[in-house]
């Protein structure tokens, strides 16, 4: 195994675990997703791999993401979850919009399509809603769920001695393209204007140190891929009645393998 693969095998991991602690982040918290992302001794996992990619990437604000998410005073279960609430209320509609296609002035007339290509994206890897989660695809959990899935692919694919081999070269690259077309498509377009609009409601904190930590890594991967990134100020569309339930089952719950029987 040559150093290269080993490189970008380390690198597509600590993005992988990235995506994933945004997700467990963004989801209600329990007791079971604060001690999964470390969120009581500082986050020890994901700061060490925000170092990492700052120190890979040369970008300055992943290691401020890091310190911002390691200085977080620990907080309880019930605190959290009233933060949660008010922040993110329990349908679509909440007071800081969590679903990508709520954005965009017109974005009604498209909302069908868009949802249609999200789950396009999800069941060509193999994956699908778990069907107990009334989750919606476009959630930012299950979109950044995705974006773990395609790294921690990317990885493994990385880390084999047989990367080689012409099927898994074609995989890798289908999994890289996957990973910069999503990004552009939906996560970037969306996700900094959501972070943004967090970080402002909530200036401190758990969930301020989350948005933060989000804003920055989106930028960061921008770069790295060669996106352009959606606008900060991207506008919620007009409000329409909207009843459906945000409930979030737990991060190996947004979205599944798909098993053939």
């Amino acid at each position: 195994m040559n150093t290269i693969s080993l490189t970008t095998a380390d690198d597509a991991l600590a993005r992988a675990i990235v995506y994933r602690t945004l997700s467990i982040g963004f989801q209600a918290p329990t007791d079971d997703r604060l001690d999964g992302v470390g969120a009581r001794e500082g986050f020890p996992v994901v700061t060490a791999a925000l170092r990492h990619l700052e120190r890979s990437s040369g970008s300055v604000a992943l290691d401020g993401a890091a310190e911002r998410l390691a200085s977080v005073a620990p907080a309880d279960e019930t605190s959290l979850g009233v933060s949660f609430a008010r922040l993110f209320g329990h349908t679509a509609r909440g007071p800081i919009c969590a679903c990508e296609t709520e954005y965009g002035a017109d974005n009604i007339f498209h909302q069908p399509q868009q949802l249609a290509d999200i789950s396009g994206y999800y069941l060509a890897f193999g994956l699908r809603p778990f069907v107990a989660s009334e989750t919606r695809v476009d959630h930012i959990a299950c979109e950044l769920e995705f974006m773990d899935f395609l790294n921690r692919k990317q990885a493994l694919l990385a880390a084999s001695d047989d990367l080689q081999s012409p099927p898994d070269l074609e995989t890798a690259e289908a999994t890289r393209l996957a990973e910069r077309a999503f990004l552009r498509e939906h996560l970037a377009r969306f996700g900094r204007a959501f972070a943004t609009r967090l970080v402002i409601e909530q200036p401190d904190g758990y969930f301020a140190a989350l948005g933060h930590t989000l804003l920055a890594f989106l930028s960061a991967e921008c770069e790295r891929l060669g996106v352009e990134g959606g606008p900060v100020d991207l506008a919620v569309r007009p409000a329409t009645a909207d009843d459906t339930p945000m409930a979030c089952g737990t991060a190996d719950e947004l979205i599944q393998i798909q098993r053939k029987p």
